[in-house]
This record gives C-alpha cells, structure tokens and sequence, in this order.
C-alpha cells in the first residue's frame, strides 16, 4: 500500500460556504483533495464585489488562480517577466526533429496527485505511462555496469563496502526498511501526534536520520552511500529528512506509484488554461517593485528585452515568484511584509538542478532493450523517452538529470562542453554507440534562469518547523502561491495546490 506522507496533510477547519464567503478565509478552511477537487470542478462562489487582482507568475499556480478567479467574476491580470507560460513545466522541442521533445522541467506526474489529474481530465488531455523505472534499467557504480533485474537479484554486485548485516539487501529496501517504523508510527498517530513528530524530526536530516536511526538499526556510511547514488539524493544530504522522505524518495521510488507524462508534451496542461486566459496574461514584464497601500496593491514592471517600464494596480495580489526570486523585487513599506516572512524569503532553499537533452539518429535504446541509467557520475539519472516508442526515426533522451548539489558541479562548466561530458558519461553505460549516433544536444540550468533561480524547494533543518507555516500566510493584501508554499514540495500538485489556496483566499476577501 502507498504512504505519502502529504496525501495526509489534509488542511482541517470549517467546511466551506459557498453562499456567504468571509473575510479571510484561507488554507485551513481547504480539506485536500476533496474541497479543492470540488473548486475544480464547480468553481469559486461567484462574487458579489468582483476585485482587481494581480498575479506575478504565469506558471501552474499563478495560471490556476487566475482562471479560478475569472470564472468567479473578478478582474484578472497575469504579469509573465518571461516570454513564455509554464514556468517550470517547460517542453522544447527545438532544435529536435519534427515529433520530437523533452521536459526541462516538470516530467511526471505520480497518479497519487489528484488535482493534476483532475485538471487533465477538465481539459481532456491524453496521457501515456512516463517509465520511471524497468527490469532493463542500468545501474553503473564503482565502476562496476549491471541492470536493475541482476541488481535486484544479486545487491552485493556494485561492491560497496556495506556491513554483513547490510549484504544482499537493495539500497531500495535498505531506505525502506530505515523508514518504514518513521512512516507506520505517523500513520497511526493522531493529528496533534502527528504534527510533533513532524517537529522533532524537521532537525534531522536525511543522512543523520539513516545514521542515527531512533526507530530502527542505524545504516553504515557505505549504505548510505549506496542509498544517496542509487536513490538519487547524494545531491543533497543535508536537507530535511521529512522533505526528502515525502517529497522526493518516497514518491519517486516506491514501486506502488505509477507515473505518467501528458502525451505531446507537459506544456499542453498549462497551455490549456492559456487558452481561456489569453486576454488576462501580459509577457516579459518582470514584477521589479511591488508597493502596498491601505487601499491596493501596485506593481512596477521592466520589460526585460525592451527595458519599458509600467505599473499595474489592483485590490489584492498574488506573488508566485519562487523566494529566490523574490529577493531581487523591492516590496514596499518594508513593514509591509512581517520579519518572519522575509526570514523566509531570504532563507528558503529553491535547489539548482541541470538537465541535458541529447537527440540520436536511431533510438538504440529500443534495438537493444536498454533502460533508464543510474549512475555515480556526472550524469546522474538519464532517462529514455517514453513517448514516441516504435516509431523510426532519431528519438531525444534526457542525456542527465541532476539536483542540488550535483547540479552546481556543471556550473564550473560553458554550456559548450555540457554535451560532450554527457556523452562521455553516456558511454560508460550505453557503450561508444552514443557517439556515431550522436546528432545534437541541449543543456538548461535551472539554477541560472534568472525567473525562478532554482528548480524545486527543500527544507533544510529546521526550516520545517520555523517556516512551514508562514510561508503560506498573506501579508496585508499579498498571498503567495508556488510549490515552495505548498505541501508537494517539486511537483506540479504542489503548485496548483497552492492556486486553489490563494484563489480561495483573495476570493474570500472584503468587497474593495
């Protein structure tokens, strides 16, 4: 049976209203998913006093609110400093061959994620399964090439150092094993038992928490590192154990989840809601200043290839602009935003991560039956296509995948030379084919783009504890939406998630 840890954070209060929205009625009057499953499907209230609305961010969270809001009557304008919609669900397609495309961004989509699916079904977009994991996966470590199904068979193959009692056990079931007393206990716990153990634990991270196991035996540094390679979270051990565990390793993983990709491309989910709010999105203005006043809210944009300025106003305003972002836009009063928010401001980690696409002239990985690779080298994760499959022609494979501190490794590197070390790093696992077949390559560091400056949040301890909760609350008439406010941490659902919430919100405001 799947755990998610975040499938049971549902939001407790009161049930909404639908006839008479109060003042300030905001994240714990949601119970998720069923209330925002059902603003999904029937929408906001429909307001008596409609409101001037601002939203910075054209990407899933400042799209879902903004089509929540419309539909409920109230004035909408969406400020993209991008020339494009999506954010971090971004699909190219250039320079690849016609059919061809890869996700920089956002890449699967966990079937335990409701309101994503929710919204495909709206839109009546068709999916295919994303093949996260196969028998024929690759594992390369310590030099060592094996496939997934003899690794599963034989775990001592890779050669490291484990202890006795750790021998002939999967770093998988190793991490499960570690985890699962964590995850049985906050099963049974009630809500208030719950919410401690989420307190004592947001000071471990996930290596002390693997090290210094208070439920279970402490793993040896050797498992671990199998762990950290094999599970993909070398990149960042100092992050928090419950945020990696619920946001990251558990959901990615677990063997119960099954993954899929929008056929044709992520992008045609945020397309989608482009399409009904084609009027209401303004690009390449970058939100430079925002000023709060008794009576509105004011935003100063730059276009970034023009250098125009202008300013917007409006009653309320929605910020979905990542925290790193955010330190570069001036809010003013700085009263305006209270110490603890701008602590978090400054201090929430958005990770940098690197992702490198490679089009070949003949998909070989099909010929020959080969998976997905995990490897200890620069690459990382590299993923075969999971569209497309049988058809002739060159096919593009996510070359390498790479987060946190992994990631910053290819900074030292021009973008020039990022191809030519993924293909060296290819041919460790798929063999010196990679380079006859080679045609061309892309590489996107999320940690540069100057919109979002990173790729997804993580917790670092204790950040959990002190900023879990402020980050979701409104400043005066500022709300804030994102996947860093939001439970799903790196997902989509946590972006629309926090759509729905601020929706819910602003709608819920006094009359202007």
């Amino acid at each position: 049976m799947l755990f998610h840890m975040n499938n049971m954070k549902k939001k407790r209060g009161d049930a909404m209203n639908r006839d008479s929205p109060t003042v300030g009625k905001g994240y714990a009057d949601l119970e998720y998913p069923e209330d925002m499953l059902a603003l999904i499907r029937d929408g906001l209230p429909k307001t008596n006093c409609p409101k001037k609305v601002l939203i910075a961010g054209a990407g899933m969270a400042g799209l879902v609110a903004g089509l929540l809001l419309k539909e409920a009557g109230n004035e909408v304008t969406i400020l993209e400093g991008n020339g494009r919609f999506g954010g971090r669900v971004y699909t190219i397609r250039e320079p690849f061959h016609p059919g061809n495309y890869m996700e920089m961004g956002a890449m699967r989509l966990p079937d335990t994620h409701k309101l994503v699916f929710e919204y495909i079904r709206r839109f009546n977009l068709p999916v295919n399964k994303f093949n996260n994991t196969n028998p024929q996966d690759l594992f390369f470590a310590n030099n060592i090439l094996t496939t997934r199904a003899i690794y599963n068979e034989n775990p001592d193959i890779l050669q490291f150092p484990v202890e006795d009692w750790e021998k002939g056990i999967t770093a998988q079931d190793l991490f499960l094993n570690a985890v699962r007393p964590f995850l049985d206990r906050y099963r049974q716990a009630s809500d208030e038992e719950k919410e401690q153990m989420e307190q004592q634990f947001s000071s471990y991270s996930m290596e002390e928490f693997l090290s210094d196991n208070p439920y279970g035996r402490s793993l040896s540094p050797a498992a671990i590192a199998s762990i950290s390679v094999l599970l993909g979270i070398e990149g960042f051990p100092e992050f928090s154990f419950v945020d990696i565990l619920t946001d990251v390793a558990y959901p990615i993983f677990s063997e119960e989840v099954q993954f899929y990709e929008i056929t044709g491309g992520n992008d045609q989910l945020p397309a989608a809601f482009v399409a009904r709010l084609q009027d209401n999105i303004l690009y390449n203005q970058k939100v430079e200043k925002i000023i709060q006043t008794d009576n509105g809210v004011i935003m100063q944009t730059r276009n970034p290839m023009t250098g125009a300025t202008h300013s917007f106003t409006g009653d309320y305003a929605i910020i979905t602009i990542p925290f790193t972002s955010l330190q570069f836009v001036d809010v003013i009063p700085h009263n305006s935003i209270s110490f603890n928010k701008r602590r978090a401001i400054r201090e929430l980690n958005v990770l940098p991560a690197v992702k490198i696409g490679i089009e070949f002239r003949n998909k070989f990985w099909e010929q020959q039956n080969l998976g997905n690779a995990t490897t200890d080298t620069l690459t990382n994760f590299s993923y075969i296509p999971s569209h497309n499959i049988g058809t002739p022609g060159p096919g593009v494979m996510l070359a390498s995948y790479t987060w946190g501190q992994n990631a910053l490794l290819w900074n030292s590197l021009p973008q020039s030379e990022h191809i030519s070390y993924a293909l060296d790093g290819l041919s460790k696992v798929y063999g010196p084919q990679v380079y006859r077949e080679f045609l061309q390559g892309v590489s996107f560091n999320w940690g540069q783009n100057p919109f979002s400056a990173g790729c997804f949040t993580l917790f670092t301890p204790p950040q959990q504890k002190n900023f879990k909760e402020i980050i979701q609350q409104p400043e005066g008439r500022l709300h804030f939406a994102g996947e860093h406010t939001s439970s799903f941490h790196g997902w989509i659902e946590g972006a629309i998630e926090s759509g729905i919430r601020t929706a819910y919100e602003v709608n819920s405001r006094e009359c202007p």
